[in-house]
């Protein structure tokens, strides 16, 4: 759906307050409430002609965004939260889109609100005539309400890769909104090559800056390979030579960088599973995460069938082992200072372009470990052990595990980057699925990093 909303002076003020704080190449996804007559906003979601009025009152599309309903604050008023803003590179006057409508559209048009789905395609479309660039922000608002369609193993490849991605933004306290903004595989994905980098795949679109100018590509603040320092030139060295396989980023937030890379060099059907690896350098923190899938059918992991388990478990081991020999008694606490955890999710069926991670279940080794003991998982057919919603009696999710990482109150304390390396290393040499974070820089105490993160909203 489509729809108009035309914003007073005060809205307007406050959008371009919000667009200085947080421009275009910044690192938070914001939003904005507006209170509206309820009858003109009864559906869902809406790609929405954003109108803000001139010096003289008249009023110019200057931006497009995502609208969606949240509650209904009278019996005739509706609160909408309006997102996913992006400025047009020059404005265009409504009444000059509104003209190019024909008459069976014009009939049926809404002053402000949302309109039926001819009279919206009939708006979209006169825009982009008078506008072409307003294609590509559509194109990109289209994505957040479809979504890319998953229909193949190397979609689900994929999948992973964008939610160890997103994970490891928010393990280092990071909001990069761009994480979320990308351009979905122009061609069909086979599982008998290698998926292509989640990172690679990320929007490169310009948009207008706060001052009216042509701002820098969405990734200005990735670091290209000339300016890399020495900790990315060492960390891309463990992940060896470079391929169109292998991509990364590298984002910097007051004193700290995070250098994020996806490694696919091996072919989906004879891929060995996916790992995240996430380490801190300033707190010698490691956390290894394996991926494993649900069932599509019933929503279970039944780990007896995966053939996989017992070489993954018995690796996870010898890193738990390993780090707990580095241990001492005047590292920082932790709840649990081993490094290695799994997730159980979901495949998905469908990409969004939105900060939203899969949802899953996350377990250190040992609680997967336990659990698989525990009699209230043998509720499957033939009393088989199995893992669900329905059936697990506790785990993290992606809020609390994150933020846990996020808090230092999980991951080893105190290793150093042979032990990374390592894993690296091994991670490639086996064919898995690689994303990996390194965090390096100055750390902030909490009540600090907390009170940026307010600032920032």
């Amino acid at each position: 759906m489509v729809a108009i909303i035309r914003c007073t002076e005060s809205e307007t003020a406050h959008i371009e307050w919000q667009e200085g704080l947080f421009p275009a190449s910044g690192r938070r996804e914001w939003t904005w409430t507006a209170t509206r007559p309820r009858e003109f906003w009864t559906k869902g979601g809406h790609i929405t002609l954003i109108a803000t009025p001139d010096r003289q009152g008249l009023l110019y599309v200057t931006r497009l965004g995502y609208t969606k309903r949240l509650r209904q604050v009278a019996d005739l008023e509706q609160k909408l939260e309006i997102s996913h803003v992006s400025a047009l590179s020059q404005p265009v006057m409504l009444k000059e889109v509104t003209a190019r409508l024909a008459a069976r559209h014009d009939r049926h048009l809404i002053d402000e609100g949302q309109q039926t789905e001819a009279t919206g395609k009939a708006l979209l479309a006169a825009l982009v005539e008078l506008r072409p660039d307003a294609g590509d922000v559509i194109g990109r608002l289209r994505v957040t309400l479809d979504g890319y369609t998953v229909r193949s193993t190397a979609g689900e490849a994929l999948a992973t890769q964008r939610d160890a991605v997103l994970g490891i933004g928010r393990m280092a306290g990071m909001s990069i909104p761009q994480l979320a903004r990308w351009d979905p595989p122009a061609e069909e994905l086979y599982d008998d090559r290698p998926p292509p980098a989640y990172l690679d795949l990320l929007s490169r679109t310009g948009a207008a800056s706060a001052d009216g100018g042509q701002a820098a590509p969405q990734h200005d603040i990735a670091i290209e390979d000339h300016h890399i320092g020495h900790d990315a030139e060492m960390f891309l060295g463990w992940i060896g030579e470079r391929t169109g396989h292998v991509a990364w980023r590298q984002f910097r937030q007051d004193d700290q960088s995070l250098l994020i890379a996806n490694v696919n060099r091996t072919a989906v059907e004879g891929n060995s599973g996916a790992d995240l690896l996430y380490y801190h350098q300033s707190r010698g923190s490691l956390v290894l995460v394996q991926y494993k899938k649900l069932n599509k059918v019933g929503g279970y992991y039944y780990p007896d069938s995966d053939r996989k388990l017992a070489d993954e478990l018995k690796r996870m081991e010898d890193v738990d082992a390993y780090a707990a020999g580095l241990r001492r008694t005047t590292d920082d606490h932790r709840l649990s200072p081993d490094p290695s955890w799994i997730k159980l999710c979901p495949p998905e069926g469908l990409i969004p372009q939105a900060n939203i991670m899969v949802p899953g279940m996350y377990f250190s080794r040992q609680h997967f470990q336990q659990l698989r003991t525990d009699p209230r998982l043998r509720d499957g057919r033939d009393k088989a052990l199995r893992f669900g919603y329905s059936n697990v009696p506790s785990y993290l999710d992606n809020t609390m595990f994150t933020r846990l990482v996020e808090t230092g109150m999980i991951g080893t304390a105190g290793v150093s980057t042979e032990l990374v390396r390592q894993q690296i290393t091994r991670s490639v040499r086996e064919g898995r699925l690689l994303t990996a974070g390194i965090l390096t820089g100055k750390e902030q105490p909490q009540s600090a990093r907390n009170s940026a993160r307010r600032r920032r909203r």
